[in-house]
Order: structure tokens, then sequence, then C-alpha cells
């Protein structure tokens, strides 16, 4: 009787213990393995070295064989700028006579016109006196400056309009002026005009002297 009870015991343990075990949550399978990390990127080519760029590199590196010292060279490189702005100098020179050359008995009119006016100055022997003579000599000026504009219309042609402009404009004003002060007891103003237009009657007589000798 014993023996069947324990028995019966087993077998309801054992029932038990297998329907536990039916009850139990089946296990996640495991993730799945991770991908293989990627191989490195290859390692970048060199730059290629342009052939240019080297060439200019190493003959800069090379000493020049002119055998000339630094200060040699640099002597020998101001000697040719030199020469080539004497060069520019002398053709452009010889533009603005070939121009001048064809208005040449203009400049002669002009110039003798303004030399004229300055010499009517020289008579002034008061304030009054110049008063005087700058309006009588205003139209022989104002004609003078219309004949001038004649000689180079588009500007940049002949070597003397300029000066012919600025001394006709200080025979209108500045001349007369300083004159007139020369009388009050102011003689600097009077000489800085003179040396003005002095300069650049010197200029001028120069310039003609070169026309009337230049052949085309």
């Amino acid at each position: 009787m014993r023996a069947a009870l324990a028995f019966t015991w087993v077998v309801v343990i054992g029932m038990g213990l297998s329907l536990g075990c039916e009850k139990e949550p089946a296990k996640a399978p495991p993730p799945p393995a991770a991908p293989p990390a990627p191989p490195p990127p290859p390692a970048a080519a060199p730059a290629a070295v342009d052939a240019g760029t080297e060439s200019a590199r190493k003959a800069k590196m090379v000493a020049p064989s002119d055998g000339l010292s630094l200060a040699d060279r640099i002597k020998k490189r101001q000697s040719d700028e030199k020469k080539l702005a004497d060069e520019l100098a002398g053709e452009e020179k010889k533009r603005l006579l070939t121009y001048d050359k064809t208005k040449l008995a203009i400049h002669q009119q002009v110039f003798a016109s303004i030399k004229k006016v300055r010499e009517a100055y020289e008579k002034a022997k008061t304030k009054e006196d110049v008063e005087k003579i700058r309006a009588a000599q205003q139209k022989t000026i104002d004609a003078t400056g219309k004949k001038m504009m004649t000689i180079d219309p588009k500007g940049g042609n002949s070597n003397l309009v300029t000066d012919y402009d600025v001394m006709l404009d200080g025979l209108s004003n500045g001349y007369p002026d300083a004159l007139a002060a020369s009388f009050g007891g102011e003689k600097k103003p009077l000489d800085e005009v003179n040396a003005e237009l002095d300069r650049r009657t010197k200029k001028i007589e120069a310039w003609l002297v070169d026309l009337k000798a230049f052949k085309k």
C-alpha cells in the first residue's frame, strides 16, 4: 500500500514538473552577428608635381650665369630702364614735332600776340595804368585764345598749347593783379608771375627753334 502511494506521488510530482517545464516561455533567438567592418580606404596617391612649377623652382635655385654681382645686375637693369625711357621720350618728341610743324605759322602768331600783351603792361606806371591796359588788351587776349584753340582742337598733339593757355590766363588776371600790387610795395607776387612767364617763354622759344629745323 505504501509502495503504491509513493509511486502515485512520484507520478504526480513528475507530471507537475513536466507541466511546469511546458509553461516556461521559449527563449529569444540570439541577435545576428554584426557585419564585418569595411576595409580602410586606400591611401591617396601623392599629387603629381607640375612640371612647369618644378622647372621654375629649380631655375630660381640656379645662380645666374651672367657673371655679374647683384649690384651690377641692379645697375644694368636701371641702365636698361633709362635707355627704354629715353627711347620712348624721343619717339614722343618726334610725334609732337611732326604735328606742331604743320601748325608752325599759327604758333608764331599766337606767341607774337602774347609777347605784345606782356610788353604793353611794361608801360604801366601806376595802378590806374594797369587797369587801363588790362581793359585795352582783353580783346587781343580773347582773339589770341581762339586762334590758339585751332592748333590742337582734340588735345594731346601739341607741345605748346598748354603753355599758351597758362600765359594768356596769367596776362588776363594774375599778372595785372601782381603788377598793380607792386606799385603798393608788394614785389613778391610780381616776381613769381614773371618767373613763371619767363620759364614758359624760354620753352616756347626753344621749341619753335626745333620746329624750324625739324624735317619730317
